[in-house]
């Protein structure tokens, strides 16, 4: 039943310029070129932190500026936000917004190479990315400090006069196609997407948000042209927001100041657009009606979307927030508790829609819901209406209103520091709200500044059954092909839009979903006593601010007691002993029955989850106290942690203890965990190619570590029984590690005391019994791990390609010299990798290069990963390729630029925002997994800083280089072959038979449909070419000058492929293709640019072509190497004993 007549609730408001930033408290000031700016001389609203100021800018172009400066980073940032997305791509091009976003890093004419500014980060030790949304685009970067200026100088040149290049706009463009593919098999973005376009066609947030190589392409439009008519329109300064952090102590404020100006003061003004929404999102043809898709893996998602207006000019009281928080309120009485005690719901996620930028809101509850849950899908939904009325009924609590207002206070006034480029995101993203007063730019939407009752009960009204829709997502629940009846056009998602019945859009429908017990059930929340219990009534009662930059962060903590029993680890934050405003408390347990099975990782998982959930009411209400938990499975451990206000933390800690103690004491119902992790077996088989070619890397790097195969088989074999005796056998025999980080000396102490006794561990573990998860040591080879994925809808092959710096090639086990190369290599490659393999060659979307240190004592890798849709041979021989040219440039490199590099990683990897979360991150792996090295990363470092490129190039040579290394280096090479990939995977006898290269040029025909070609035509077509290859630089086929040999080029050599196409296709297929379909895949293979192109070089130079493929040997599990293996041995008994200090 759709709504009718006219909704004046939900009406458009046009957004504003607010008065006050034309105000007299911005002083007009000009800098030495002479640009005009606006300094703010009010006071700002910023978070409690001696360490770091803020300054308000306008340009005289109208762009705003917020400077800060961190005084202790080492590192700066900046971000800047065009309130421009994909609702403002022009009718029928969908994905230009983008694509632009796309094309704006692929040079200027001030800086014309492509990919300058990332190399220019790269040399600094930066990174950059941008996205794309609805009604925003951000461009951001991070920078060592010395780079600053000149990232600056590149960064605004990017919004001034970007080239956009026709070649670089068709190579962007199978980018995008690659990202698009990424999604399509992506439940979580298919739901998004489906939801998205099918809410009111009349306005632009309907639109197809990333776009594709379809909607792209067109012969009838010159894209060029288009993207920069979209420049020139909508990438006006005045529609942009900028935020720089500048880390360090300035020496020279005012000269930043003006170099900031001068540089984004050129980019031009446009007129500000804001014709987004003709009418509301969700429209009175879309109010009232049930969306129904299908979804690839075993989800059941059950959506409630609210159409709410346009409210950005009440940021100051946000009303939306009061409701927001009482439907994520997890106590006793809430609706998540009745959800989840009815086994209805495993989670619940509250969103606004789009989360940016000048709209009128979507407000959906998204529940995640169990197959129970979503075969009473009515009642959950009469659930929903039954406590929204309970809330109405209370009218508007100021009590609650105020607890919600001390929560975002400690969050954010008190909150911890973040790292820079955190910082310039969050700010500019922020600033988007053009009705954001000027003193409020930097606490924007953080804080709630007003109480307004009559605001919450107006927006509360608009919560009703005529003024929703309800969306339902599952894979199996559609038997009859009948019911969905439609099929989305981008991503294929099958789906049918209904009217809802009556008994969902009328209150006393939805009224009589519920038995009056049921509803008595629903309650308003009781206060919070974490809040009463936890927080700071005043800066002055700081014994010490979190913000003293005279502490280390890399600081080793004290070992305090080390017995049979248990350990304690102190890291002190005040010179003094004193204890400080935030802290953090992690824990872990050791057992003799922790993941040494399959079905020990299941009780495990269960065992977490259980937790989790009996805990959730305290969870949710000291996370409004600002207090933190995680419980997680280590690779051998049950870790708990706490962390946020100090006062609060073992209140929370003993709550969470108490729950697993009462575990094994008492049997729980376990089916809806053991469905939320049949669920997640099914997920994790159904993910992208480049994570389960990730997971199976990661498995392969230790034992014992359980695959999903193994585990998933399990599943059926553990009740509660099991858990509890699981539990019971924890608590039996288990040792006690912690961690405290904030405290004194003698409250750790007591800390550590009253966790053992609520735990009442009756034995200390025997040393013989307990548990390790060890590195594999790998001996050097190659070793080849293959297998298909499972999803159906996925067609991106990917590869994990792996090179190790073991002992038998560094000289010594965990050797620092190879972490620190290994280290610096890829630092030094991660552009020149993307440049190459993405941008260049167009492998996929998903290009990266990345160090990965091992906490458990083995040998670190260099990671080398592609997901695209060519073949994972063909992306194994360009990676390979890769490293052999690679050396080139190695070498080429000047001490100067060695060093630079060098400086660069290093202050990288050093930069830590002073706060607990990044202390206690960086200490824990270290005493979780029994290492104690604190001062590794310090060793690294310095060993990287004195590496000469003479031991460089010669650690390339020995372990990485494929063409010198041979059989001394150390690789593991997974590859994740696409579920419906044309060709399939090749069989061993077929490797062992032929070339890699012919493979993978056969590989190549097929994908491209050329499929009656056999292996065997191309294996002959190469055998007999004969001929040798032109130069690529030279385009002519010629005569050797030298030999007088007869030389022929790569096209005259795509031509006879062609013509022997011709051949095989008139001889084999008569009558099943036309000429003209003949023809055209004779086109495609004499392209000038494709994978084929390049798989034919390879193939007529496969003599020349060098794969360490070609001697792999199989390794599925670390049990499957065929070498014997050593495992790193475990440093716990290196560490002496310590009495209980009383």
């Amino acid at each position: 039943m759709c709504l009718e007549g006219e909704q004046s609730a939900v009406q458009d408001t046009k957004a504003v310029q607010v008065p006050e930033w034309n105000s007299e408290e911005f002083v007009e000031q000009q800098t030495l070129a002479g640009h005009v700016f606006y300094k703010y001389s009010g006071e700002l609203v910023v978070p409690f932190n001696q360490a770091t100021t803020y300054q308000l800018f306008r340009l005289d172009n109208q762009m705003k500026l917020v400077l800060v400066n961190d005084m202790q980073a080492e590192q700066s940032a900046a971000s800047l936000v065009v309130n421009v997305g994909s609702s403002s791509d022009p009718q029928g091009i969908p994905g230009i917004a983008h694509a632009l976003e796309h094309l704006l890093f692929m040079g200027t004419e001030k800086y014309p190479e492509e990919h300058d500014f990332e190399a220019f980060l790269t040399k600094y030790g930066g990174y950059t990315n941008a996205s794309t949304n609805q009604l925003v685009t951000e461009y951001y970067f991070m920078i060592n400090n010395e780079g600053l200026d000149g990232a600056l100088d590149r960064f605004s040149q990017m919004f001034i006069a970007p080239l956009l290049r026709k070649d670089s706009i068709e190579r962007e463009i199978q980018a995008i196609e690659s990202e698009y593919r990424l999604d399509v098999h992506n439940d979580r973005q298919r739901a998004g997407h489906i939801c998205q376009t099918t809410r009111c066609p009349q306005n632009k947030l309907s639109n197809f948000m990333g776009g594709n190589q379809k909607t792209l392409n067109s012969q009838e439009r010159d894209l060029q042209e288009q993207l920069q008519e979209f420049f020139k329109q909508e990438y006006g300064a005045d529609n942009m927001q900028l935020v720089v952090v500048a880390g360090g102590s300035l020496s020279n404020e005012k000269a930043l100041v003006d170099r900031i100006v001068d540089l984004f003061s050129m980019v031009p003004k446009r007129p500000y657009k804001t014709d987004i929404a003709k009418q509301h999102p969700l429209c009175k043809q879309t109010l009232g009606t049930l969306l129904r898709y299908q979804t690839i893996g075993s989800e059941y998602s059950i959506a409630m979307e609210f159409a709410l207006p346009e409210d950005n000019h009440m940021y100051s009281r946000d009303p939306k927030q009061y409701i927001q928080s009482l439907l994520e309120h997890e106590g006793p009485g809430s609706l998540q508790a009745f959800l989840r005690e009815r086994s209805w719901m495993t989670s619940m996620q509250v969103s606004l829609a789009p989360a940016y930028g000048i709209s009128p809101r979507v407000f959906e509850i998204i529940i995640s819901a169990t197959p129970q849950g979503f075969a009473n899908y009515q009642e959950v939904v009469g659930s929903v209406f039954a406590f929204i009325r309970v809330v109405r009924e209370h009218k508007v609590q100021e009590w609650y209103f105020r607890e919600l207002q001390q929560s975002k206070q400690i969050a954010w006034l008190h909150g911890e520091s973040m790292y820079p480029v955190t910082v310039a995101k969050a700010l500019a993203i922020r600033m988007s709200n053009s009705w954001l007063k000027p003193e409020h730019v930097v606490s924007s939407s953080q804080l709630l500044y007003e109480y307004d009752p009559e605001a919450i009960a107006d927006t509360m009204a608009l919560f009703t059954p005529q003024n929703y829709r309800l969306c339902l997502g599952a894979q199996d629940i559609f038997s009859q092909e009948s019911t969905l009846c439609k099929t989305e056009k981008y991503m294929e998602v099958r789906y049918s839009q209904d009217v809802l019945p009556e008994a969902l859009t009328s209150d006393s429908g939805v009224e009589s979903l519920l038995n009056s017990q049921d509803r008595q059930m629903l309650q308003f929340p009781q206060p919070n006593p974490y809040l009463t219990d936890c927080t700071l009534n005043a800066t002055a009662e700081k014994t010490v601010s979190n913000a003293n930059s005279n502490i280390d962060v890399f600081q080793a903590p004290q070992l305090l007691v080390r017995n049979e029993q248990c350990e304690l680890w102190i890291r002190r934050l005040d010179s003094t002993g004193g204890a400080v405003e935030r802290g953090s408390i992690s824990l872990y347990i050791e057992s003799t029955n922790a993941l040494v099975t399959p079905r020990a990782l299941i009780l495990g998982d269960l065992l977490v989850r259980a937790i989790e959930k009996r805990c959730a009411a305290k969870l949710n209400l000291a996370q409004q106290a600002g207090i933190r938990a995680r419980i997680w499975y280590s690779e051998h451990h049950l870790c708990i942690r706490v962390l946020g206000v100090q006062t609060g933390l073992q209140l929370l800690l003993q709550d969470i203890l108490k729950q697993l103690r009462q575990l094994a004491d008492n049997q729980v119902k376990i089916d809806v965990y053991l469905d939320e992790v049949e669920r997640l077996s099914e997920r994790m088989q159904l993910d992208a190619s480049r994570v389960q070619a990730l997971w199976q890397q990661h498995s392969l790097r230790a034992h014992p570590r359980w695959p999903v195969a193994d585990w998933s088989r399990e599943l059926h074999s553990v009740d509660a029984a099991a858990l509890q005796a699981f539990v019971q056998e924890m608590l039996r025999l288990s040792y006690v590690g912690m961690l405290v980080v904030g405290q004194t000396d003698n409250e750790a102490l007591r800390i550590l005391e009253d966790a053992r006794g609520v735990l009442k561990v009756k034995e200390p573990i025997p040393r013989v019994l307990r548990q390790h998860v060890r590195a594999v040591d790998i001996l050097p080879g190659t070793y080849l791990s293959r297998f298909v994925v499972k999803n159906p809808k996925n067609a991106d092959s990917a590869v994990s390609f792996a090179i190790y710096a073991t002992s038998r090639n560094v000289g010594g086990r965990d050797d620092v010299g190879s972490q620190a190369a290994l280290s610096l290599l890829a630092h030094i490659m991660e552009t020149a990798f993307f440049d190459q393999l993405r941008t260049k060659e167009q492998l996929g979307y998903s290009v990266r290069c990345t160090y990965l240190a091992s906490h458990l004592g083995g040998a670190g890798s260099l990671l080398l990963n592609v997901q695209g849709s060519c073949t994972p041979d063909y992306m194994c021989l360009r990676i390979e390729q890769f490293l052999i040219q690679f050396r080139s440039t190695l070498q080429g490199l000047t001490l100067s630029q060695l060093s630079a590099l060098k400086q660069a990683r290093a202050t990288a990897s050093l930069q830590m925002p002073f706060k607990v979360a990044s202390i206690t991150n960086f200490l824990w792996p270290q005493i979780d997994f029994g290492r104690y090295d604190f001062s590794h990363k310090h060793h690294i470092i310095s060993r990287m800083l004195e590496m000469t490129l003479e031991e460089l190039l010669r650690f390339w040579d020995t372990s990485v280089d494929p063409l010198r290394s041979g059989r001394r280096a150390t690789r593991v090479v997974v590859q994740a072959w696409a579920y419906r990939g044309v060709p399939a995977m090749a069989s061993e006898e077929v490797m062992m038979e032929n070339p890699l290269p012919v493979i993978a040029l056969h590989a190549c025909l097929e994908q491209m449909g050329a499929s009656e070609i056999l292996l065997s035509d191309i294996s002959r077509f190469v055998a007999t070419s004969g001929l040798p290859l032109v130069p690529e630089d030279e385009d002519e086929d010629e005569d050797d000058e030298d030999s007088g040999e007869l030389r022929l080029s790569i096209g005259e050599y795509q031509r006879r492929l062609a013509a022997l196409y011709k051949a095989v296709v008139l001889e084999q297929a008569a009558g099943k293709k036309s000429l003209a379909e003949i023809d055209h895949m004779c086109t495609l293979i004499i392209k000038d640019r494709s994978f084929l192109r390049t798989a034919l070089q390879m193939a007529l130079e496969a003599d020349q072509v060098v794969s360490s493929l070609l001697s792999s040997q199989p390794a599925h599990t670390p049990q499957h190497f065929s070498l014997p293996r050593t495992y790193a041995a475990p440093m716990r008994s290196s560490l002496p004993y310590h009495p209980l200090i009383a």
